[in-house]
């Protein structure tokens, strides 16, 4: 039986809202590498500047935001005004574990909804998306 999402007459004009991702890196190189793994099933912003993430936030839909960036206390800043602004948008935060950030790890951990450390492979980070991504649709 055909239905009228069936219809290519209408299957055109029909389109599928993606769910978006923000990607903030101060490393434009791994931006872009990112984002290629994503851009076939979702829509993903870059950016380069973190004082952009609160205001795309502040003025578009966000499903997810991905923070590539090393624990400090401007990025933990950033990071809660994030989540005061928006609470339901998980974030991911990637970056290089090293011992002597023990404290802030813990601190970064406390207003992020996942971590993952450096080096990591695609399969991982696809993984954990789809998970933070199932974690928004059941909110």
């Amino acid at each position: 039986m055909n239905t009228v999402e069936d219809s290519p007459a209408v299957a055109g004009i029909i389109e599928v809202k993606k769910k978006t991702i923000l990607i903030y890196s101060p490393d434009l190189n791994f931006s872009f590498s990112l984002s290629t793994v994503f851009q076939d099933r979702y829509t993903v912003v870059t950016t380069t500047d973190p004082g952009l993430l609160q205001t795309f936030v502040k003025h578009h839909a966000t499903d997810l935001i991905i923070v590539d960036a090393e624990p400090s206390t401007s990025m933990v800043t950033h990071i809660r005004r994030l989540k005061r602004q928006n609470v339901q948008t998980p974030i991911l935060m990637l970056y290089v574990y090293t011992p002597k950030e023990v404290e802030m790890d813990g601190t970064v951990r406390r207003y992020v909804d996942g971590v993952l450390y450096k080096p990591f492979d695609v399969d991982t980070i696809t993984e954990r998306v789809q998970q933070l991504m199932l974690k928004v649709a059941a909110s």
